[in-house]
């Protein structure tokens, strides 16, 4: 990832819907990162992984996007 991105969220991927819809609404957009899905997709049988979810925002935004937490 980019330095010009910062991690926001680490969790589960409900919540990081809900704070990309929340993002959405003060006009930033999050760049999501899920690694289980990912995984999953290239063939691999992974248990449930916990934080398999990252939501980016740009550093710019962070500031903003910290309150929507």
């Amino acid at each position: 990832m980019s330095s010009d991105y910062q991690l926001l969220y680490s969790g589960n991927l409900m919540e990081a819907q809900r704070i990309c819809l929340a993002l959405e609404e003060i006009d930033i957009r999050a760049i999501v990162k899920d690694q289980e899905t990912s995984a999953i997709r290239a063939g691999f049988a992974v248990p449930s992984m916990t934080d398999a979810v990252q939501v980016f925002v740009h550093r710019d935004e962070f500031k903003r996007a910290k309150n929507v937490l």
